[in-house]
Parts: structure tokens; C-alpha cells; sequence
């Protein structure tokens, strides 16, 4: 077996070389490669339309109206995008730009926050200057596409770099030179599909329960003979919002998250808030987000070296340096300072006192940290501050980053094998859907 150890690694480093060239093509020759991406989205069009219609055949009792209008325009559209690419390319530049500039007001807005909070902003604030002026261009500006392939095209080349820095690590585990070079590049998935991938775990935990409800407390882990030192969270439950996720962290018997839980700031529904960090013992974090908030969590463990634990508790020792004590209105209530009965506020900080006796903090002037931002300094960027130190450090290159594409990286990094993440664990209510299961059951 160990002729083909390395094997996984090598094919990765073919994978990337492949990825670099295209990248390299969209550069240098924008015209090939918009044929190569719009004859690929039409073959692929046509190989969706044929197995809808094939479909069709393999249906009883159903309806195969559905089947049948989906499997003819996906067909058709791949053979009209086919014949008229021109019909493609001026609104798909249109699509990107326009998200490009939605992305860019998303961080402008992140670049003034932070400038109200008393932190740093500039950097910020030229990311989204770049992000509406290249969707600027893209959406009304030119027609060729031209931008858009230098964009792809050097996304690709960075993705390709990354793909090739994961595999050169996997071959050279004890080369602490190539695992330091690896800690400046990272490149995730692009937004619009990292943000959805909580809902795509969610949807195939659902699946599995209604299969095998008694087989989904701990999903497979190759390596559980290594000792976790943290562990970091995914959270997902249904609906759209939720869906998206949150992300907290472990260190030692305590779970860190950071949200706005205080509802009495919220700003545009939570979209902005006073910044609030709990924290509170791992065992009741679990139950409560199980029981109570009825949410299914993915645990991912990591294994750190000496330094990556001092670094991360010096991190988590800076943070806590910033704060001031903060009260829920269901602790305040418990001490007097407030009329009521604690156990009959229902916010969720309230919930969390009773049902975890967490403890809340709030931070002060000149930390990034004091406003919470739904798509700047959230619940991931908060944890991706504590785990920087060990390499895991998404922000520095995506500006806005997503459970998402925390989820996706982790997974990764987890499938890899010799990377510090040692452990994936899936926290799942199994009474709570076994009851639900044969509440549906047919008698």
C-alpha cells in the first residue's frame, strides 16, 4: 500500500497545472476561452435537458409534466446558447459585473463601519473601490469580455497555486519551509456558491435521517488518534437565513462565539448590531444548539503544535483585553436590576443565559470587533482572528468570507489526511428526528 502513498497528491499537482493553464489561456487569449466556457455550458445544458427527458421514462405514477418542460429548455437553451454565444456573453458580463458591484457597497459599507468603530479602514475601503469600478466596467463599460477574463483568469491562476500548495505540503510533510509559504495563499470558493454549501450539508443530513436515522452521531474519522486541541463549529438549520450558517470555536472546555445578540441594537433586521462575544462550556453549547435552536452542527477538530496553541490563546488573551461585561435581560432580571421573571424572556441571549449560564461581553472603541456586520466582522471573522496562527486564515484574501466557504476548506483540509485538522464529528439531535420521522410515517 505505501507504493501509493502519494498518489492523492500527485494527481492534485496534475489538477493544478490543468487549472493554471486555463487560467493562463483566459489571460492571454480571451476569445478561445469564452468559446471553450459557452461550448461547455451548452454540452453541459444538453446533458441536463437529455437526462431530464430520459427521466421521464423511469417515472409511474408521478407527474412528468415537470420533467418534460425542464428537460426541453434545459436542451434547447444549450443548443440556442450553442448557435447564438453572442446572446450569452453580453448578459452574463452584465451578471458578474452587477455582483461585482453589489459585493463592493457590501465591503464600502464594512470600510465605513469600521471607520466609525475607530478602526482600521483603508484597506477596505480600496478593496471596494476596485470591486465597483471593475463591475462598473464589466456591467456597462465594455461588451467583449475581455475584463472578465483577466479576472477569471488570475482567480484561476491563484486557485491553481493553492491546489498546487495543498499537494506539495501533502508530499512534503516535514518541509516546514513549504508549509509556511502555504499559510499566505488561500483561495476559496467564489461567494455566490461557498454561502449555500451549509444548506447543501443540511439537506444531505436530512436525506441520511430519513435512511438510517441511528447511524449519524459520528461521521467517518481516520485519524482519532490524535489529540483535538480546539475545535471550531459549523452551524446550519432550515430556512434561508439560518441556512447560511454560523461558525464558533472551542478552546478548552469553552466555546467563543461572536454575533449580534444583543436585539435591542439591531440595525436592518441584525444586519448590523452592537458586536457581542459569548462565551460559555462546550458540552451546554452543544445541547442548547441541538435541543433548543433545533440545529445540526459539524465539528471539525484540530490538532496544534506548542506555538499554534500559544498563539491562538495569545489571540484569544488580546481579544478579551477589549471587552467589557454585558448582560442579557434575562440575567438582569435574575439579579434584580430588571422586572420579571428571567425564565420568560425568549431572546436569544436570554436563552442562552438560562439554558448555558453564558457569559457576554461587549468591545470597546477601536476594535474592528464593536459593530457587528453581517458580511464583514461576523461570526467566521471572528474565528478566522482566533485561528490565524495556525494557517487557517481565509480573510486576508477574500475580503468577505462565508460559513461557507469555512465548511469547504475545513472539509478539505480534514479529506487531505495531514493537515491539522484530525477529526470531523456531525452533532445531530437523532432523538428529536426519529420522533419527527414517525410523526410523517404513514401508520
Amino acid at each position: 500500500m505505501s507504493a501509493f502513498k502519494n498518489t492523492a497528491p500527485v494527481i492534485w499537482l496534475l489538477i493544478s497545472m490543468a487549472v493554471f493553464i486555463g487560467g493562463m489561456n483566459m489571460l492571454l487569449n480571451v476569445k478561445l476561452a469564452w468559446n471553450i466556457i459557452i461550448t461547455s455550458i451548452s454540452i453541459m445544458l444538453v446533458v441536463v435537458g437529455m437526462m431530464y427527458l430520459f427521466a421521464i421514462f423511469l417515472k409511474k405514477d408521478e407527474s412528468k409534466f415537470k420533467e418534460l418542460g425542464i428537460g426541453f429548455l434545459c436542451f434547447f437553451g444549450g443548443v440556442f446558447t450553442y448557435l447564438n454565444p453572442q446572446y450569452l456573453k453580453v448578459p452574463f458580463s452584465f451578471a458578474i459585473g452587477m455582483l461585482g458591484i453589489i459585493i463592493g457597497c457590501f465591503v464600502l459599507l464594512s470600510s465605513i463601519k469600521l471607520k466609525i468603530d475607530g478602526a482600521s479602514w483603508v484597506w477596505t475601503l480600496l478593496v471596494a473601490l476596485v470591486y465597483i469600478g471593475l463591475g462598473i466596467n464589466m456591467a456597462f463599460l465594455t461588451t467583449s469580455g475581455r475584463i472578465f477574463g483577466i479576472i477569471f483568469g488570475i482567480y484561476l491562476i491563484f486557485f491553481a497555486i493553492n491546489i498546487f500548495g495543498d499537494a506539495l505540503v501533502s508530499l512534503m510533510k516535514h518541509n516546514d519551509g513549504a508549509k509556511k509559504a502555504k499559510k499566505h495563499i488561500r483561495v476559496t470558493l467564489p461567494l455566490v456558491f461557498a454561502a449555500f454549501l451549509p444548506m447543501r450539508m443540511l439537506k444531505k443530513v436530512n436525506e441520511l435521517v430519513e435512511e438510517e436515522p441511528d447511524a449519524l452521531l459520528l461521521l467517518e474519522d481516520h485519524t482519532l488518534e490524535r489529540t483535538t486541541d480546539m475545535e471550531i463549529f459549523i452551524h446550519t438549520k432550515e430556512g434561508l437565513i439560518p441556512g447560511m450558517g454560523h461558525v464558533d470555536a472551542s478552546i478548552g472546555e469553552n466555546v467563543y462565539s461572536y454575533g449580534n445578540y444583543d436585539d435591542s441594537t439591531w440595525k436592518l433586521g441584525g444586519f448590523l448590531a452592537d458586536g457581542v462575544l459569548v462565551e460559555l462550556p462546550k458540552a451546554e453549547h452543544v445541547k442548547q444548539a441541538l435541543k433548543v435552536e433545533k440545529k445540526i452542527l459539524m465539528g471539525y477538530g484540530l490538532a496544534l503544535t506548542p506555538e499554534q496553541k500559544k498563539g491562538v490563546q495569545d489571540q484569544l488573551d488580546k481579544l478579551l483585553s477589549q471587552v467589557l461585561p454585558w448582560e442579557s435581560k434575562a440575567e438582569q432580571a435574575d439579579k434584580g436590576e430588571i422586572e420579571g421573571d428571567p425564565k420568560k424572556f425568549e431572546d436569544v441571549s436570554s436563552q442562552l443565559y438560562n439554558d448555558a449560564k453564558a457569559n457576554f461581553y461587549k468591545f470597546q472603541q477601536g476594535n474592528e470587533f464593536k459593530t457587528y456586520y453581517a458580511l464583514g466582522t461576523n461570526c467566521v471573522k471572528l474565528v478566522d482572528t482566533l485561528v490565524g496562527k495556525t494557517g487557517i486564515d481565509l480573510i486576508k484574501v477574500n475580503g468577505i468570507i462565508t460559513p461557507g466557504a469555512y465548511l469547504d476548506y475545513l472539509d478539505r483540509l480534514y479529506d487531505r489526511g495531514d493537515s491539522i485538522v484530525v477529526s470531523r464529528t456531525l452533532y445531530q439531535d437523532i432523538e428529536n428526528n426519529q420522533e419527527k420521522n414517525a410523526a410523517i410515517s404513514p401508520a
